[in-house]
C-alpha cells in the first residue's frame, strides 16, 4: 500500500491535468449534489403547503394528485389523446421547426459574418424579425398555411432563425485574427481557412445559439398550441384548464419542463463531444 500511495502522487505531480480533472469530477458531483437538494426542497415545500391546505388543491394540487392525473393520461388519456400521443406530436412540430432554422440560420449567419456586402443586404430583417413576438404574426402565418402543423413549424422556424443566424454571425467575427493571419501566412486559404480554423472557432457561438433557439422554439410551440391545435401538450393544459383539472395542468408543465431540460441537455452534450476544448482556454 505504501508503494501505490507515492505512485498516485508522483502521477499527480508529475500530470496537472489528472489533478484538474479530479477537481472538475469533483465540482461537479458537488453541483449534481446541491442541484438534487433543491429539488428535494421545494418539493418538501410543495407537500407542505398542499398538507396544511394553505391553499386549496383548485389552486395548488398535492404532489400525490398530479403524479396520479400524469399516470391517468398517460394510460387512459384525456378528451381522446394520450400522452404519448401529446408529447410525440410537440416533439415532431418541435424538430422540423428547430431542424429548418439550424439548417438556414448556421449557413445563412456564417455567410453574414463573412461578407460586409451580404451583411448589409441581410441584417436588416433578421433584426426586424428577431425582436417581433413570434405569436404576433402568429395569426397571420394561420391565414396564410391553416391551423394545421404546417403554420406551426413555419412559426418555429421563424422563431429560431434570428438567434441562430445572430450566434452565427458573431462567431465568425469573434475569431482571432492574430491567428486567421498566422494560418493564412502558413498558407492555408479559402475554403481550408474556413474549414480548419474558423468554423471550429464558431462551433462554441453557434451551439450557444441552438440551446437558445431551442428554448424559443419550445416555448413558442406551447403557446402556439394554446391558440390553435386539436392536439400537443399545450392543447392537454388549455383543455385542462377549461375543465379547472388543475392536477393535469400541473402534469402537462412538468412533461414540458423535462422534455425542455432533457433536450437541452442533450445539446450541451453534443457540444462537449464537438467543441471539447470550449471554455478551456
Amino acid at each position: 500500500m505504501s508503494a501505490v500511495l507515492p505512485s498516485i502522487a508522483t502521477t499527480t505531480d508529475d500530470d496537472p491535468g489528472v489533478e484538474a480533472r479530479m477537481l472538475q469530477h469533483y465540482a461537479g458531483s458537488r453541483n449534481w449534489t446541491i442541484s438534487l437538494a433543491s429539488v428535494v426542497v421545494g418539493l418538501c415545500i410543495w407537500q407542505a403547503v398542499t398538507a396544511f391546505g394553505i391553499l386549496s388543491p383548485a389552486l395548488l394540487p398535492s404532489i400525490s394528485q398530479v403524479f396520479h392525473a400524469g399516470l391517468m393520461v398517460a394510460t387512459e388519456g384525456f378528451q381522446g389523446v394520450t400522452l404519448l400521443d401529446d408529447v410525440a406530436i410537440s416533439l415532431l412540430r418541435v424538430g422540423g421547426g428547430f431542424l429548418m432554422a439550424v439548417l438556414v440560420g448556421v449557413p445563412l449567419g456564417l455567410w453574414i459574418g463573412t461578407s460586409r456586402f451580404v451583411e448589409s443586404v441581410l441584417d436588416p430583417y433578421i433584426q426586424f424579425l428577431r425582436p417581433l413576438p413570434p405569436l404576433g404574426y402568429y395569426t397571420l402565418l394561420i391565414v396564410w398555411f391553416g391551423i394545421g402543423d404546417t403554420s406551426k413549424v413555419v412559426l418555429l422556424f421563424l422563431t429560431g432563425l434570428p438567434i441562430i443566424v445572430v450566434s452565427s454571425a458573431a462567431g465568425v467575427r469573434s475569431v482571432d485574427r492574430d491567428l486567421l493571419l498566422a494560418t493564412s501566412s502558413l498558407g492555408l486559404k479559402g475554403f481550408k481557412l474556413f474549414r480548419f480554423v474558423v468554423f471550429p472557432s464558431c462551433l462554441p457561438a453557434i451551439l450557444t445559439g441552438m440551446r437558445l433557439a431551442l428554448g424559443a422554439t419550445f416555448g413558442s410551440l406551447v403557446a402556439a398550441e394554446l391558440i390553435a391545435a386539436e392536439s400537443g401538450l399545450g392543447w392537454l393544459i388549455l383543455t385542462a384548464s377549461n375543465y379547472v383539472r388543475t392536477s393535469i395542468v400541473f402534469a402537462g408543465i412538468i412533461v414540458i419542463g423535462v422534455i425542455a431540460l432533457v433536450l437541452d441537455h442533450g445539446v450541451v452534450l453534443i457540444g462537449r463531444k464537438l467543441v471539447p476544448w470550449a471554455g478551456k482556454a
